[in-house]
């Protein structure tokens, strides 16, 4: 199950994985009581959201027990069974921490994902929503754009791209192509250029120390708060015995101290997770772990286990890719990308290159979240 919300994560479809797992011959779930398990489909991996099926969405694999979340009737006219959800304040959930297998964080980024892919199908303005939720088959499949027209430069052929709008309406004059291998090779090279210029490495740099410093000053304003709330409580708690001690008890002060005693206990769990207040120490090698990843960047889409988380974070630096075909240009193109650069040091492979806030060192959420200004470069 891991393995599943690990791939799922990384950028692969359930489709994908459940092709994946039946290839390796792993034993699927039994399809019903005294059956011998049978094949993988993407059906058993996503399941569906609001009822809770599927390995992607059971709660049970973080350690919560959800019951009654849904409730069955008869069709009069076929006699069959009908599941009917129940509304969320009748479900029953119960705590079960020694059963979780899956960390917040991984079941967060796979929720998040999820709901990018449904916000996709639902979005109004887009003709093939379906296809359009589907990942992409090669590296820059959708973000390619004429510089003449505007419309999407699509695979004409097996290895070429052309404007869509100029083969297909005949509206645009533009019809040169250029293979995918250039425009992959070329983006690729010309990104790690643009990227390892000193001038931006130092603009990255201060970017993240100032997110660095937002973040710390929020936890920091948290902390006071639940501490001050946590005096409060304290002598309302000590104002309430007081007053029973003196004789003046009533069924409304035991509610209200156990309302008190809950609301401390919560406190002082929140308070016991969040880590110790550290000043802001920056990592010493900051600008050094940027380059190495973006040094590292064509290897790790060339690599099997990480191609799709890779070209997944790739892709979220890239707004669009405009070709405008120029005779003098390498392959009559001259290229144009516009995108943003904070999710640089998500490509990876997970080892330990990679300190934590807290630790004076690199978090990677934080970097994902920097808001640096679009940047066009021309390659």
């Amino acid at each position: 199950m891991r393995h599943i919300f690990e791939r799922f994560a990384a950028g692969k479809s359930a489709r994908a994985i459940a092709v994946e797992l039946n290839e390796r011959n792993v034993p699927a779930p039994r399809a019903a009581k005294g059956k011998t398990a049978g094949t993988w489909s993407f059906s058993t991996i996503s399941g569906n959201r609001k009822r809770g099926t599927g390995i992607l969405n059971n709660e049970l694999y973080i350690g919560r027990r959800v019951w009654n979340r849904q409730r069955f009737i008869k069709d009069p006219s076929t006699g069959k069974r009908q599941a009917r959800p129940n509304p969320p304040d009748q479900w029953v959930i119960e705590d079960v921490p020694a059963l979780r297998i899956i960390e917040d964080d991984q079941w967060e980024r796979v929720k998040a994902i999820q709901e990018g892919i449904r916000a996709v199908i639902k979005s109004d303005d887009r003709p093939n929503a379906f296809g359009a939720a589907r990942r992409p088959t090669h590296l820059f499949s959708g973000l390619l754009k004429c510089g003449c027209c505007g419309a999407n430069y699509i695979l004409v052929n097996k290895v070429k791209y052309g404007c869509s709008a100029a083969r297909n309406r005949g509206t645009c004059a533009n019809r040169a192509l250029i293979r995918r291998e250039e425009v992959e090779a070329r983006v690729l090279d010309g990104l790690k250029a643009h990227l390892l210029h000193p001038d931006l490495i130092a603009e990255f740099v201060a970017e993240f120390q100032e997110e660095m410093r937002k973040e710390q000053r929020s936890a920091a304003l948290s902390r006071k708060t639940s501490e001050q709330r946590l005096g409060q409580i304290d002598d309302e708690i000590t104002n309430l015995v007081n007053a029973i001690t003196a004789g003046m008890f009533h069924a409304s002060m035991k509610e209200r101290m156990d309302a008190l005693e809950a609301e401390k206990r919560a406190l002082q769990d929140k308070l016991n997770t969040m880590p110790a207040p550290d000043p802001v120490i920056m990592h010493p090698a900051l600008a050094a772990i940027y380059r190495s990843k973006v040094e590292d960047l064509t290897a790790a889409l060339n690599h099997n286990e990480s191609r799709s988380e890779a070209m997944a974070i790739l892709r979220g630096l890239i707004e669009r890719i405009v070709l405008h075909p120029e005779a003098e240009a390498p392959s009559g193109h001259v290229i144009e990308l516009y995108g943003e650069l904070g999710a640089i040091l998500g490509l990876g492979d997970g080892t330990n290159d990679k300190p934590r806030l807290g630790l004076g060192g690199v978090s990677n959420t934080l970097v994902a979240g920097a808001g640096f200004e679009p940047a066009t470069f021309r390659l």
